[in-house]
Parts: C-alpha cells; sequence; structure tokens
C-alpha cells in the first residue's frame, strides 16, 4: 500500500508594499554596512532576540559515502552579544586589516518575501555580491546566498531577527571575514 503525503502549504507571498518596506531594509542594511555605521546598524536593525549564522556546506559527490560528518561548517553563529562584540572590534581600531579603511560594497538581489506562518514575521530570501577593496592592489569578492526573518519591533519598524547565510565557497577565499555579511 502507497502511503499518500500532503503536500506542504504553498508559502504566500507578502503583499507588494510590505515586499517594498523589505527592499527598503535590506538597501539600507547594505548602505548601513558599507559605510562603517556597524553600530547604527546594530542599535537599529537587529532584533534583541537576533540569530545570526554564517555556513559554508562541503561540495563532495552526493554518492560519497566516506564522511559521516556534518555538511555544513559554521563560520559564525551569534547572538546580539556576540554582535555587540563584533563590533566592539571594530570600533577600536585594533584590527589591523581595517587601516586603511577598507571600501565594502554589498549588491543584494533576488529578493522575495513570504508571510510567515508564526505571528507576522516575514520571511525573506535574497541574494548578495559582496566586493571589498583595500589599498590599491587588493580586491576580494564573496557571494552568498541569505534567509532571514523579520519580525517588527516596539516600534514598528522592521528588525532582523534570524539570518542564515551559505556562503558559496567551502573555504574563504579572502584574507578573513572581518564584515558583516
Amino acid at each position: 500500500m502507497t502511503e499518500v503525503t500532503t503536500p506542504a502549504p504553498s508559502p504566500v507571498r507578502a503583499s507588494e508594499s510590505l515586499r517594498s518596506e523589505v527592499e527598503a531594509f535590506l538597501y539600507l542594511e547594505a548602505r548601513l554596512l558599507s559605510t562603517a555605521q556597524e553600530r547604527v546598524w546594530h542599535t537599529q536593525m537587529l532584533h534583541p532576540e537576533i540569530h545570526y549564522r554564517v555556513c559554508s556546506r562541503q561540495l563532495r559527490s552526493s554518492k560519497s559515502k566516506r564522511y559521516d560528518q556534518p555538511i555544513e561548517v559554521f563560520h559564525f553563529d551569534d547572538d546580539i552579544n556576540a554582535l555587540d562584540k563584533r563590533v566592539d572590534q571594530i570600533e577600536s581600531g585594533i584590527q589591523w586589516r581595517s587601516d586603511p579603511p577598507e571600501t565594502l560594497m554589498y549588491i543584494v538581489s533576488n529578493v522575495e518575501a513570504f508571510d510567515d506562518e508564526q505571528g507576522g514575521d516575514v520571511r525573506v530570501y535574497s541574494n548578495v555580491i559582496m566586493i571589498r577593496d583595500r589599498r590599491v592592489y587588493e580586491s576580494d569578492q564573496f557571494h552568498y546566498r541569505r534567509e532571514d526573518v523579520l519580525r517588527r519591533g516596539e516600534d514598528g519598524a522592521l528588525r532582523l531577527l534570524e539570518r542564515s547565510v551559505v556562503y558559496g565557497q567551502r573555504m574563504v577565499q579572502g584574507k578573513n571575514l572581518l564584515f558583516f555579511l
């Protein structure tokens, strides 16, 4: 006897006005992070219960049975306090890599927004290309997928509650990840 399964319900696309608000949120975030305003980003755009994860996935054959290890390797698995410490470190001026200051540019695209079934949250999918230039001769490019959950704060503004980044490369090709994705 064949078991009949019910397909998962299709996600409900956010209204056009909410999608526009989400895009404005993501573009503001990109501008703040690319203009060294990490503290403003931290205080005005993050929900106090944020969970911020960045991982790489092992790229191996789906038929490979040699490894019994997790397919994901986490670069970051942070909460609001860990993110605050990272902003403190950037502001401290002790990061040798940031002197002279780097130029960061975030290109956010393929934005999709869906009403989350859990009471008013918004699930957002996007792709990002981030380019980091330092001095005349150093340039790194990072590309990744993001899945975010946004929730309204007490002031009614959208706040980043969850961010899951799937970093496109198994190994960090640039010299470091001393910035926010």
